[in-house]
């Protein structure tokens, strides 16, 4: 099957906020960074029902390599909507609020 990968807009914010932290720390590590949710994303995409629902019954979860950070994925149909790039030091209320 062929899936749809897309980010919701609240997902894009935290990659772009997390691009720009990360670069203010080293310039390229804004980059790598990058790269990483690029593999992740094809990952993801391979095989999207591999990885672990841990949320309300559809939310599923990738550990992103090398960065702090977990992709949060719901999988409908052909569509994989990724609804937060979510950094493991912060509180988790904010990415449930984004499940419907």
């Amino acid at each position: 099957m062929t899936y749809n990968y897309r980010f919701s807009e609240e997902a894009e914010s935290d990659i772009y906020d997390s691009y720009l932290w990360y670069e203010k720390q080293r310039s390229g590590l804004g980059e790598e960074f990058l790269k990483e949710l690029e593999n992740a994303a094809r990952a993801i995409i391979s095989n999207p029902t591999t990885y672990r629902i841990r949320f309300k019954k559809k939310v599923r979860v990738f550990v992103v390599n090398r960065f702090p950070y977990l992709i949060l994925y719901i999988v409908n149909g052909g569509n994989i909507d990724a609804i937060s790039v979510f950094n493991t030091n912060q509180d988790s209320k904010k990415w449930k609020k984004r499940v419907k």
